[in-house]
């Protein structure tokens, strides 16, 4: 399998929420068959991915409701800004955005995170989940 670097030219910058001017870094994609022995194995058939939505600042911990997840699956989240359209523009801001903790249970996941920002913001967590 062939290493590719993320070359593409940066997107277009978004004016609202957070965003003022950053510095964007480019990162190297890692390399085909690194991963230990004993690791994880791959996505089952039956992963998929979703997205929610919420607007707010601070610490959080978000209570995200779904059938097909269970106490047993791997949950991997991650969070972004959006400014009008969740599905259309989202951007790097100035506010710090972190996840903290993920917590599969029967029926959903659980998911600390913060905005670090002084007001509201519109926030996209996507999930992939393997059940």
């Amino acid at each position: 399998m062939e290493t590719l670097e993320a070359k593409a030219a940066a997107p277009e910058v978004m004016k609202a929420g957070s965003n003022l001017p950053v510095k964007i870094e480019t990162a190297k994609l890692g390399e085909a068959g690194t991963a230990k022995k004993g690791a994880a194995p791959e996505l089952s058939a039956a992963s998929f991915s979703t997205y929610y939505t919420w607007r707010g600042f601070g610490t959080v911990i978000l209570n995200c409701g779904h059938p097909s997840i269970r106490s047993s699956s791997r949950v991997v989240a991650s969070i972004s800004e959006y400014n009008t359209d969740p599905n259309q523009n989202r951007f790097i801001g100035n506010a710090y955005m972190l996840v903290y903790n993920v917590a599969p249970y029967n029926g959903g996941v659980m998911i600390r995170l913060n905005v670090g920002f002084s007001s509201a913001l519109n926030v996209r967590v996507d999930v992939v989940v393997d059940p």
